[in-house]
This record gives C-alpha cells, sequence and structure tokens, in this order.
C-alpha cells in the first residue's frame, strides 16, 4: 500500500474534513492519505526531505479560502496568506521534482506550481468557472503515461477564481479545455497538476458549492451545472499506479 502525503491549504473545518473524505474514497485501497495543513507553519518546510520521509507521492490540494489573485487587493489577507503557502511548499514541491517522487497539484496546487515556475497566474475571468466543462487531451497529454489511459475527450469538475495564463518554464502542456488554457501540465517525469478536481464526484462538487459564498452565480442551482465526471475520476487511482508504483 502506498503512503501518500496530502498538503491541505484550507482553514474551515468542515471543508478539511469534506476533502479529506475525498482523497481517502479516490485512493481507495491503493494508498493510505496523511493530511498536513500548508498553514502549519510548526512544520519542517525547510528541510523536504525529512518531510517527505517514508511517503511514496504527494498530493498539494485546492483551496476555497486563499488565492494567488482572486481578483483581491493587494493588501487582501487570504491573498498574503496564499503566498505565505506558497514559499512553505516551494521547497517541498521543488524537491519533489528534482527528486523524481511523484506529485499531483489539484487546482490551488497547480497554480502554486504555475507561479513557483514562472507561469502567471491571475483572476482572468475567461477561464473563471465552476461546474463540470470538457478538457482535450493534447498531442502530449495523449501519449503521456498517466493521460493515455483516458479519452481524448472527457468532463472534469472546476472551481476555481484565478487560472493559469502562461506557460510554466519547462512545463509540457497535456490537456487544454474551451474554457481553460492549461487544463494539465507536467514538470519532469513524474509531476503532474490539473485545474480541475480528480478527486470530486459530482454529489461533492454540489455540496462544497452549496457551502463556499462567491464560488456559485447568483440564481444558479449546483445541479444545473455539475454532471458525472467518470474518467477524471479515475486519474488519481491511476496516478498511484502508474506514477507512484
Amino acid at each position: 500500500m502506498k503512503k501518500i502525503l496530502v498538503i491541505q491549504s484550507r482553514a474551515r473545518p468542515e471543508m478539511i474534513a469534506a476533502e479529506q473524505e475525498e482523497y481517502r474514497h479516490s485512493v481507495g485501497d491503493r494508498g493510505e492519505c496523511t493530511f498536513l495543513s500548508a498553514l502549519d507553519e510548526s512544520l519542517l518546510w525547510m528541510e523536504p526531505a525529512k518531510l517527505l520521509e517514508g511517503f511514496d507521492a504527494i498530493i498539494i490540494g485546492g483551496s476555497g479560502e486563499f488565492d494567488l489573485h482572486g481578483g483581491r487587493p493587494d493588501d487582501d489577507a487570504a491573498r498574503q496568506t496564499a503566498r505565505k503557502i506558497l514559499e512553505r511548499v516551494k521547497g517541498l514541491a521543488d524537491y519533489a521534482i528534482d527528486h523524481e517522487k511523484p506529485l499531483l497539484g489539484v487546482c490551488f496546487g497547480h497554480q502554486l506550481l504555475a507561479e513557483m515556475r514562472g507561469g502567471n497566474v491571475t483572476n482572468d475571468h475567461e477561464q473563471k468557472k465552476v461546474g463540470t466543462f470538457e478538457v482535450q487531451l493534447t498531442a502530449e497529454g495523449k501519449n503521456d503515461p498517466l493521460m493515455q489511459s483516458l479519452p481524448g475527450s472527457f468532463q472534469a469538475q472546476y472551481g476555481h477564481k484565478d487560472s493559469v495564463t502562461s506557460l510554466p518554464q519547462g512545463a509540457i502542456l497535456l490537456a487544454v479545455g474551451p474554457a481553460c488554457k492549461f487544463s494539465a501540465l507536467k514538470f519532469g517525469p513524474k509531476a503532474y497538476t490539473m485545474q480541475f478536481h480528480p478527486e470530486l464526484r459530482a454529489q461533492d462538487v454540489a455540496w462544497k458549492l452549496a457551502n463556499s459564498p462567491g464560488y456559485l452565480p447568483e440564481g444558479v442551482s449546483a445541479e444545473s451545472i455539475v454532471k458525472e465526471s467518470t474518467e477524471a475520476s479515475k486519474i488519481i487511482s491511476l496516478f498511484i499506479e502508474k506514477i507512484a508504483a
């Protein structure tokens, strides 16, 4: 059984608990998840080798509370916290990439890795979205060890304000979408990031949207914009089987 370290960037207890259950469900009996908070200043962020000791893979999850931009002013507390999170996890991500440790960044994790590697992350209204949207593999994605098991086009769950607007240094573009320029990226042989949420099922998204102010457009019900995402839900198990093997 693989040991999976999940870094959470959340403060609300109900969202912390929900995310933990979502990853446990996605990982299933393929691995055991340990959860650490990116808000915990006491952890060994400056010693990534020690922090990652004993783990087979790392997941850097999402955040509905903190944004690198989010349309917020520069001095906004949530935006400042996001910058602190970036500083804490940067050494961890750099170490994982340099030492070919399996890494998966999801939504906020996707944005953090992109920002660390020179990609621009901003509150791009053309890409901002919530609900279920189409993802299309690029030629590189169709030949990638992780993504090649998926169909060329599939549905995935989204919920984000910020977006990547330029390709980070050294990144390979694996997937795009009509409303997402950088749906999935790869850094080195074993580090992947995705703007969408492979850990979420339709029921998870509906609950989160109902409990996350500012994400669901006024007058729109979660049920009207959320569909099942069967193929995207295979990604985490594929990540463990193919990349963390």
